[in-house]
């Protein structure tokens, strides 16, 4: 493709010296897989979406290191791999190679359908969001130009071959379903946020995060063989991820994954691809399976390259056992200190003691951060993010997951805590000895590039003694940043190791609370992994924004759900999930989201709570109504109305004989009813009792039994039933010797 064209420029130029008449011709105007595939189905040819390229070497675009080296690579129709590496071993490189045809010469078929999902660039070619979706389908956008131009011409002559091409590019345009197109783009639009009005919007105003999401549901869309998705949930929030999530589940061809949400890989992946010292090492499992399979094959290998490291001390390097020791000394190295930064690689010093002017509070209930009344709206706009009151108090103890769409007001909800924007009307109070460290979604923008991380660091922390700077060194260290990138300029650093950075600065000091949005952007599963552990063994405050759904479960306790309108709290992520994913089934129905005011005793709106307080408040309640539902069946014996109040002599007797009439205790609802004694148990003095109309049996105590004509009082009835509770304990305890008994005869045998 020439570089001074655009795409769409490209594909034009094709129709320029077309014959309409010749079917050949017009198959010229495909993309190129669509071409390979028709000549292979002319010919006769078996056509496999099978990938197996032999013996090829990967090197980076500037050739400056090789990444791998005479490895295969073999992809099976229909199925979902991840793909599994640490930063820099190549997934990108390979990717590209992939899509861009580069391959092809190393064995890889021209008939199969590739595309590398990667964020959509500014570009002349970019119209609406629907537009840009639409002309993204490379053969959709030649079939219906190649069909325009045919009835074009059957108007000006009526030609058998114009009407025999025409008929196949129809065929072609039912198959890929066109008459539906635009609706099934809205459809997949509208859950990432883009109603009918924001489709219409340039692709080229958007934010990046925004053309992200548009970039998917290009790829879904064309619907290509071989699906290659790099961080796909990157800028995602949480509704996205799990429409994400759908539509690989029901996808129909191959895709290969490269993402650190654990979550997505369990759910999704059936096969996993690792880079392994310059090699692809294939597991046909699912994730899960593969992790703990690696972590026994590493530590099987660990004692292997040690016991032959041991055998062979002191080999000549220029040897062939020389290299193979000082190959096996490296791996070692490397094994170890991931090892090592799982547990260790962020770390945070505690904090110091808060004081309170009540002495008798617990240190875990100090208030740091209260907002009262709060209602906010950004200035010159008329739309209000909080509308109703907000109080919220985050207190030491708090570690709250927050989730929901983007425009909710998550990152809103967090810069108002922290002083970052000023609210319309209410306060915010904050304890005056409380430390904050803040990781937000652009906090690498505070990075000077031209720094080095030491330099930055010192820079960050003048207080530290040149002489105790080591330390700096040491962290930086710990957070992922070894040897030469210590003193590497930051200008050429990945977003993940510039992350990194950030991680370094804030584990340093010692918050006492820790806000994290989206901080699991451009970092890879075992870096989120050693932050997951950081933040369980971090003992502070925490409130988290992620789309990492096994990061939230991970940390928090108490979960919000932030949907437009909702503040809702719950006690698990499942219910959480749950209320969330029903807000992306009415926005996928073409329905809208019903905002309504919560009405009080008066007609007024409730405040909305966050605070530790109003949830500790719903979680008393749900306590409570637990204790009332077991409680129940003595709350309906207290219940019933027993004037006199009196033990009423003669209710029962000692001597009952088989079919005498009686009223007999039926314990599930505490209550006598009408029965016939059916047979006297002596050795145990229990009768046993059938009811009438009902012939259900019961074993009973005489003493529940009453007279037909007797007046039952509420002190018998109780009695009866703590009879009734004796006789199910009874039971459980001659089950459970029972059990035992057989268990020790099985032993016997």
């Amino acid at each position: 493709m020439n570089k001074d064209m655009t795409r769409l420029e490209e594909i034009n130029l094709r129709f320029t010296n077309v014959d309409w008449t010749k079917l050949d011709s017009i198959i010229k105007t495909f993309p190129k897989y669509k071409q390979e595939l028709f000549n292979l189905k002319q010919n006769s040819k078996k056509v496999s979406n099978r990938i197996n390229i032999e013996m090829f070497n990967l090197w980076t675009p500037y050739k400056d290191k090789q990444l791998l080296k005479s490895t295969e690579l073999i992809i099976e129709p229909k199925r979902r791999y991840a793909l599994f590496g640490e930063n820099g071993c190549g997934k990108t490189t390979l990717f590209r190679t992939l899509s861009d045809g580069s391959l092809s010469d190393k064995g890889m078929p021209q008939h199969i359908s590739t595309l590398h999902m990667e964020e959509i660039e500014t570009s002349p070619d970019n119209g609406t969001i629907m537009e840009t979706v639409l002309n993204s389908h490379e053969l959709l956008y030649c079939l219906r130009k190649c069909k325009n131009e045919l009835e074009k011409l059957l108007l000006i002559e009526e030609k058998e071959e114009y009407r025999r091409n025409l008929d196949y590019i129809n065929e072609e345009l039912r198959i890929l379903k066109s008459d539906t197109a635009e609706e099934r783009i809205s459809t997949m639009l509208k859950p990432l946020g883009f109603n009918e009005k924001a489709q219409q919007k340039n692709v080229n105003t958007l934010s990046g995060g925004l053309r992200m999401r548009v970039a998917l549901v290009c790829a879904f869309f064309q619907n290509p063989d071989l699906l290659l998705l790099d961080d796909p949930t990157n800028h995602l929030d949480f509704p996205s991820v799990l429409w994400l999530e759908n539509r690989l589940r029901t996808y129909h061809g191959s895709f290969i994954l490269v993402t650190h949400d654990r979550n997505l890989l369990e759910n999704v992946c059936n096969n996993v691809i690792i880079f392994d010292e310059k090699d692809l090492v294939y597991y046909n499992m699912d994730f899960p399976r593969f992790e703990k399979k690696k972590a026994l094959d590493d530590a099987k290998m660990f004692k292997e390259r040690e016991l032959f490291i041991n055998r062979n001390k002191n080999p000549d390097p220029s040897t062939p056992l020389g290299a193979r020791v000082a190959q096996y000394r490296a791996w070692i190295k490397k094994y170890t200190r991931k090892q090592f930064e799982k547990n260790n690689m962020f770390t945070f010093p505690e904090s110091k003691k808060l004081t309170h002017d009540d002495s008798n509070i617990n240190q875990k209930d100090i208030p740091l951060i209260e907002m009262k009344d709060v209602t906010f709206k950004y200035p010159g706009t008329d739309v209000f993010i909080f509308k109703n009151k907000t109080n919220c108090t985050i207190t030491a103890s708090t570690r709250m997951g927050i989730m929901g769409p983007n425009g909710a007001g998550k990152s809103t909800f967090l810069k108002l805590l922290t002083g970052r924007l000023t609210p319309t009307t209410g306060k915010i109070i904050t304890n005056k000895d409380f430390k904050l460290a803040y990781f937000g979604q652009h906090s690498a923008q505070e990075l000077d590039l031209s720094m080095t991380p030491f330099e930055w660091m010192c820079k960050m922390y003048p207080q530290i003694p040149e002489k105790e700077q080591g330390k700096l060194k040491h962290h930086l260290n710990k957070a992922g940043i070894h040897g030469e990138m210590t003193e590497t300029a930051m200008k050429g650093f990945s977003g993940g190791q510039k992350a990194l950075v950030i991680f370094a600065k804030l584990t340093f000091s010692a918050p006492h609370l820790l806000i994290m949005d989206e901080p699991t952007n451009f970092l890879d599963l075992e870096t989120v992994d050693a932050l997951i552990s950081a933040c369980n063994k971090y003992k502070g405050a925490m409130l988290l924004v992620t789309h990492s759904r096994h990061m939230l479960h991970s940390c928090g306790n108490i979960y919000l759900s932030i949907t437009p309108g909702n503040f809702k709290f719950f006690g698990d992520i499942k219910s959480c999930e749950r209320s969330t994913y029903k807000f992306i089934n009415e926005l996928e129905d073409g329905g809208k989201v019903k905002v309504t005011s919560v009405q009080g005793g008066s007609g007024e709106l409730e405040e909305e709570e966050f605070s530790q307080e109003a949830i500790m408040r719903r979680r008393k309640k749900l306590i409570e109504l637990e204790n009332i539902r077991k409680q129940k069946k003595i709350e309906e014996i207290e219940k019933i109305k027993d004037k006199k109040e009196k033990v009423v002599m003669h209710v029962t007797k000692s001597d009952w004989k088989v079919g005498d009439k009686c009223l007999a205790f039926w314990g599930h609802d505490c209550k006598f009813y009408k029965a016939k004694v059916h047979q006297i148990l002596k050795k145990r003095n229990k009768y046993c009792v059938i009811f009438d109309g009902w012939n259900n049996y019961a074993t009973l105590y005489p003493e529940q039994l009453a007279i037909v004509d007797s007046e039952i009082s509420k002190k018998y009835i109780v009695s009866a039933y703590n009879l009734y509770l004796k006789n199910i304990k009874d039971a459980k305890m001659k089950f459970k010797k029972n059990k035992m008994k057989k268990n020790k005869r099985h032993l016997r045998k």
